[in-house]
């Protein structure tokens, strides 16, 4: 017995080695020589950026530093042509986990139909764009990360905002960034950040060493206003959000040179 099953296994061998032998091509069309020499230039070009911007920054001791700013005495919104005054410079002495790089800024004073709005707007550069700690490290406003994320919405095409209500006054702040959205969260500011770094304009300015590839910079916006009642909330919150559009349409085609 176990010799015919031998001679079975061997019969069946002999009959599936008659099948001829399938081979699975290796697909190499993804990888052309056109693509190789686009990967090694692209690679190329990188190396060589980053090597200008390098030595650049070894003769030019201004590279990484902003170029100085002067915040405006008065600014004049639309559409009604309403000037804010500036109330004076914002110095913020204490350091604070999050802080950017540098940080400085502007108080402004509003008023819509009646209503006045204290703005205090400031410069930050090398900013990581998380306004919860910008908030906590540099007022006595009581907000958790949590509920600042909450209250962030968003409002297309300017982008994110977050209004909020603590010790009788109605908030709004956000972050205006040089290209793209507002922001209100580190996330938003990154992805921001990132959604526009192959531009060929934002490209040919970083191998220039004129531009970052990701601009970490941000106009930090605080608005407020005090309400005397929560019948008077709602009310309160859409003129802050409409000063705010005002605002931002004002200051984004003017934001700082880097």
């Amino acid at each position: 017995m176990p010799k015919e099953r031998d001679k079975t296994s061997e019969t069946n061998q002999d009959h599936l080695s008659n099948y001829p032998k399938k081979q699975i091509p290796l697909n190499n069309s993804l990888i052309t020589p056109t693509s190789q020499k686009f990967r090694m230039g692209l690679l190329m070009v990188l190396v060589s950026g980053s090597l200008l911007v390098f030595g650049r920054s070894v003769i030019d001791s201004t590279i990484g530093k902003p170029t100085p700013f002067t915040f405006p005495e008065q600014i004049t919104l639309e559409p009604d042509q309403t000037k804010l005054e500036a109330q004076g410079d914002i110095v913020d002495p204490k350091e604070f986990f999050g802080q950017p790089k540098y940080l400085f800024g502007k108080k402004y004073k509003y008023s819509l139909d009646g209503m006045p709005i204290d703005i205090d707007l400031r410069y930050a550069v090398g900013s990581e764009g998380d306004l919860y700690y910008y908030i906590k490290g540099v007022t006595n406003i009581e907000i958790s990360e949590e509920d600042l994320r909450k209250q962030s919405i968003r409002k297309d095409p300017i982008g994110f905002y977050a209004t909020f209500t603590r010790q009788d006054r109605v908030y709004l702040t956000a972050c205006i960034n040089p290209r793209g959205i507002s922001t209100v969260t580190s996330e938003q500011f990154n992805d921001n950040a990132s959604s526009r770094v192959m531009d060929r304009d934002i490209l040919i300015g970083w191998l220039l060493g004129q531009k970052d590839l990701r601009d970490r910079r941000c106009l930090w916006t605080l608005m407020s206003t005090p309400i005397t009642s929560e019948s008077d909330l709602h009310a309160t919150s859409q003129k802050l959000e409409k000063v705010w559009i005002s605002w931002y349409e004002w200051w984004k085609p003017r934001f700082p040179q880097p």
